[in-house]
């Protein structure tokens, strides 16, 4: 029997010999590819008895005929387990092979002396992964034999598998990919009739760009094929040869590997990159994926829109925003629509599609290489692979997360809610945060507090969770929750599932905080990724107890999180009332003060008062001091808008929360004006000189001075085009755009820029390659664009709408001359 180290990094499962074989692909320790066999894992779910029913032998003799299949329970097995904080005496019911499960657990879930069936929707291989601790990317033993079984690597048939001590595996070997397609101007992207024009491939010291026309080319990584065939074939032996453990792409799911796919099977070409000689798979169900076996397919663009998105600045998530954003680099400007020209053409040209091409799987490779150290460290906190983990937000991975501790903790997990539970739920609502509402106005000396992780916290120290709320040994000695006309306590001697595992997240976040500062700057950046994986998920929970899908759902614990949030930050405000602090603003978890007359170090002796008296890990942090800051007002009324304000800091940089530079469907003169408005407000200090700059923007705008790449709006659809009552200028352009036979729908970005006219808006409104220099109409992004951007700033500083308006001094007396 030999032994071997290895990484594990694709799971997947094949029936044998009528029995469930586990193939775990990954390297081994000297970095050679592998493929582990297990055979030993039955399938199984739990069966939970009702009180002193006794089902046991009928569980063994239950039989039942699918076609010409007998389908039988194998063996069954009494459990003592813990289910929704109660204990109960469950039964493990065994199957011969994991399509089974969902037929057996069916047809006896509705018996009359069983309570409930549960954890039968969990993945086979998932199951496998839980019960056996296998977390890919870490090292584990194997003993076996090394099998003649036909893969593309080395087969190891494991009698035993464990843990081992050793580094996680932080380096996997990387291939980007990225196509270039034949598409006329204005027409839909039809992989089934236009092809691929061009692939690039972008690894560590490798860097191609396969083309099917020949020209001159100064190029050195640019190859030339004879047919279009003959590239897709090139693209399987480029990845055959290059033997990656990961292959990622920027919206590879839902464009290149979908692309590469169709076109394939147009000429027949058998895509068999799966280790195991299988094709690549494209699903095509709620969302588009593409799989590999034994390879990982990383979409990084959906990593960052899921998981990413809350940390980035940008609201736009193309490859060149995020890419300019989180890289400082830049896609090549370049006008994608004269490809199929120069294709059809001007093929010396081709060269700079080439760059092009070539910078789009560099740019992707480099994103994906930057977040592997977050994607991995939430691989190690779920348990799941990479391919999951890409494809799943925030409550999915909370679930994966509580699935893999129940099992140790010895809890049964609740089931997924049937249809009519979804229903019920999704018309639940729940109240959310104490606003403390801002007047309007110019402040100095900010000092800002926030609780750190404030919902986690609260979860944990006040015990909330579905198996503690209301428990009959606490009663009515309990703590109740601060809630108006409801009556909850939760357990305060026994501490719940879920409060432990929130638990344990912020105190191993706290733990590495601490260490964190002093440590290289590589080793920083594996730990920096570790703590934000924490809180990521830590901060997930209270929205995913409110999650009408979750397994561990519950409103009236996400309703007692919310109701103490209300209620510690309303102490925060009434204690600093009490020590002459003046509030100006609070929001969640935040409370803004100025000094006013007092000093910073008053501040921070306050925070420590408050602690002093907060429960558990609860604790209130100094966020920062800001020299000055704006809150405007709302529409209608006297206050201050809802997290509508702008801050300076000491270094001069200026924080703009609510307003318009984040919306979307904001132009960038408009952007561009009101964070240059706050700048010289907050930094100089000098309102005049704000009113003359944006009095300089509008005589711009009517003078035409003003490109028109600064003019275009960026938006997005929300819904498909005929769910729009009110059809705006963006749904009358997508409109156009999908009479043109292009694909536009929920979540289509669209450009577009409003032209001069007396026509309605939307009737105005033109793609940007429409549209001349100087035809845009001034009017309408002075009066809808620039002027509302800045238009509650200058009021609560005491100017009106038409000072805005006005021309400046030395146009007005141009007339007389």
């Amino acid at each position: 029997m030999e032994k071997i180290r290895f990484y594990p990094l694709d799971v997947t499962y094949k029936v044998m010999n009528e029995k469930p074989v586990i193939h775990l692909f990954g390297r081994t320790l000297d970095n050679r590819q592998i493929c582990v066999l297990y055979d030993s894992f039955e399938p199984y779910f739990y069966a939970i008895p009702k009180q002193n029913a006794d089902i046991t032998n009928e569980l063994k003799n239950f039989r039942v005929t699918i076609g010409d299949e007998a389908i039988a329970i194998t063996r069954v097995e009494p459990v003592k387990k813990s289910y929704l904080g109660k204990n109960v005496n469950a039964i493990k019911v065994f199957a011969k092979l994991p399509g089974h499960v969902p037929i057996i657990s069916g047809e006896i879930k509705n018996w009359n002396d069983i309570e409930s069936v549960n954890e039968n929707d969990i993945l086979f291989v998932r199951r496998f992964m839980i019960d056996n601790g296998i977390i890919p990317l870490t090292l584990y033993g194997a003993e076996g034999d090394f099998t003649g079984m036909q893969l593309k690597v080395p087969a190891f048939k494991a009698e035993k598998i464990e843990a081992v001590e050793g580094e996680n595996f932080v380096k996997p070997r990387m291939l980007a990919v990225d196509i270039e397609t034949y598409t006329p101007s204005y027409k839909e992207i039809e992989p089934e009739k236009n092809p691929i024009i061009m692939i690039g491939f972008y690894g560590e010291n490798f860097s191609k760009v396969f083309v099917w026309k020949r020209f001159k080319t100064a190029l050195d990584y640019v190859e030339h094929v004879d047919s279009e065939a003959e590239l897709i074939k090139k693209f399987k032996d480029v990845i055959e040869a290059y033997k990656p453990d990961i292959i990622t792409g920027y919206f590879s799911d839902g464009f290149d590997f979908p692309y590469i796919k169709t076109r394939a099977d147009k000429y027949k070409v058998k895509l068999d990159l799966g280790l195991d000689f299988s094709e690549l798979r494209v699903k095509k169900n709620m969302a588009v994926t593409a799989q590999i076996t034994g390879i990982i397919h990383l979409d990084i663009f959906k990593f960052i829109r899921k998981i990413m998105a809350g940390t980035l600045d940008t609201d736009k998530y193309n490859l060149n925003a995020v890419a300019s954003e989180m890289l400082d680099e830049k896609k090549n400007d370049i006008n994608l629509d004269e490809l199929s020209k120069a294709w059809d053409n001007n093929a010396e040209n081709m060269d700079a599609f080439c760059e092009y091409n070539l910078n789009d799987a560099k740019l992707s490779y480099k994103l994906a290489d930057k977040l592997m150290p977050t994607i991995s460290e939430i691989v190690k906190i779920t348990g799941l692979t990479i391919y999951d983990v890409n494809r799943m937000g925030f409550s999915q991975l909370v679930e994966w997360y509580l699935l893999r501790q129940a099992s140790q903790f010895n809890q049964i997990a609740p089931n997924k809610p049937s249809n009519d539970e979804l229903m019920r739920r999704r018309l639940r609502s729940l109240k959310g945060a104490f606003v403390f509402e801002p007047k309007p106005g110019l402040y100095d000396n900010i000092v800002v507090f926030d609780y750190r992780s404030l919902y986690p916290t609260i979860i944990s120290s006040h015990n909330i969770g579905i198996g503690t709320m209301n428990c009959s040994c606490c009663g009515e000695e309990a703590k109740k929750v601060p809630l108006e006309d409801e009556n909850m306590w939760f357990c305060e001697k026994r501490k719940g599932f879920i409060p432990t595992m929130i638990e344990d997240l912020i105190t191993r976040r706290m733990r590495i905080k601490e260490i964190i500062k002093d440590q290289s700057e590589e080793k920083f950046a594996v730990l920096d990724a570790r703590q934000n994986s924490l809180k990521l998920l830590a901060n997930s929970f209270y929205g995913y107890l409110g999650f009408y899908a979750a397994r561990w759902y519950s409103l009236e614990c996400a309703q007692a999180t919310t109701a103490y949030g209300r209620y510690y930050i309303r102490q925060v405000i009434e204690k600093a009332q009490k020590d002459d602090f003046k509030v100006i603003y609070s929001d969640t978890d935040s409370v803004f003060l100025t000094l006013d007359g007092k000093k910073e170090q008053d501040a921070l002796r306050f925070v420590e008062k408050v602690n002093q008296e907060l429960p558990g890990l609860m604790e209130l942090e100094f966020e920062g001091f800001y020299p000055s800051g704006i809150f405007v007002s709302a529409k209608m009324g006297d206050f201050g808008a809802k997290k509508r304000y702008a801050l300076i800091s000491r270094e001069g940089a200026v924080k703009i929360k609510g307003f318009e530079s984040v919306r979307r469907n904001t132009s960038l003169i408009a952007k561009e004006t009101q964070e240059k408005v706050f700048e010289i407000i907050l930094k100089e200090h000098d309102n005049d000189r704000a009113l003359k700059y944006v009095k300089q923007v509008v005589d711009d705008l009517r003078c035409k001075k003003v490109p028109l790449d600064k003019v275009i709006i960026n938006t997005q659809l929300q819904r498909d085009i005929s769910d729009y009552d009110s059809k705006g200028p963006h749904v009358a352009v997508a409109q156009r755009l999908k009479n043109r036979g292009i694909n536009v729908g929920p979540g289509s970005a669209i450009r577009f820029v409003v032209t001069q006219g007396s026509d309605i808006i939307r009737n105005r409104a033109k793609l940007p390659e429409e549209v001349k220099e100087k035809d845009y109409d001034s009017d309408y992004y002075i009066n809808n664009q620039v002027i509302p951007a800045v238009e509650r700033v200058f009021n609560v500083l005491g100017y009106r709408k038409d000072e805005l308006l006005e021309a400046k001094e030395q146009t007005k007396l141009e007339g007389f001359f």
